[in-house]
C-alpha cells in the first residue's frame, strides 16, 4: 500500500480493491455512508475470500 494525500484513497496494488476505494466518498452525513461501505466490504470479501471453484471440493 502506498501513501496517499488524505482527499485521496490509498493505493493498495490490488485493482478491484483500488477502484471501490476510489469510489469511496465519505463526505456528508455518516448516515448516507452504509451502502457505500457495503460495496467496499463485498468487494474485500471477494478478494480475500475468493469462492472454492467445484473441481477443488
Amino acid at each position: 500500500m502506498t501513501a496517499s494525500t488524505s482527499d485521496q484513497p490509498p493505493v493498495t496494488g490490488h485493482a478491484a480493491i483500488d477502484e471501490a476505494l476510489s469510489r469511496l466518498d465519505l463526505s456528508g452525513p455518516v448516515g448516507e455512508h452504509a451502502s457505500a461501505l457495503d460495496e467496499v466490504h463485498r468487494v474485500l470479501q471477494d478478494v480475500l475470500n475468493p469462492p472454492r471453484e467445484a473441481s477443488e471440493r
